[in-house]
């Protein structure tokens, strides 16, 4: 039972030393992490584009599709 108490007790002094950001930090790195996602999402679009219009005129010259 012992070592079950230290252990919660470390894990409130390590709580307690970390750093929470506000609400300025918080907003903009929200808005950093969704510009990411937003051109990541697009750039595998476009290359899936790419890709499938690559296959697909491989097929097409193999006679396949």
């Amino acid at each position: 039972m012992g070592k079950i108490k230290k252990f919660f007790r470390e894990v409130r002094s390590e709580a307690k030393k970390t750093h929470w950001p506000n609400s300025n930090e918080l907003v903009s790195a929200t808005t950093v992490v969704i510009f990411i996602l937003i051109v990541m999402g697009l750039y595998f679009f476009v290359l899936d584009l790419a890709f499938s219009g690559g296959i697909r005129a491989i097929l097409k010259a193999l006679g396949v599709g």
